[in-house]
């Protein structure tokens, strides 16, 4: 049981491990994809309002 806790404990090492080396870019395309997946929902919000308000649906 202790051989599994211990292969868990590497696997999660070498990931950080990638992460670490990869520096500021990591963060900086977490943010864009965030920074890019809400203004893509705010522009279909818009749209999907704008088509219901036309129809008299509820909003």
């Amino acid at each position: 049981m202790e051989s599994v806790f211990f292969a868990i404990g590497h696997f999660i090492q070498a990931t950080l491990g990638i992460i670490v080396a990869l520096g500021w870019i990591t963060p900086v395309i977490f943010i864009a994809v965030l920074l890019f997946g809400m203004a893509y929902w705010l522009y279909t919000q818009t749209v999907l309002t704008r088509k219901a308000k036309d129809r008299g649906d509820f909003i």
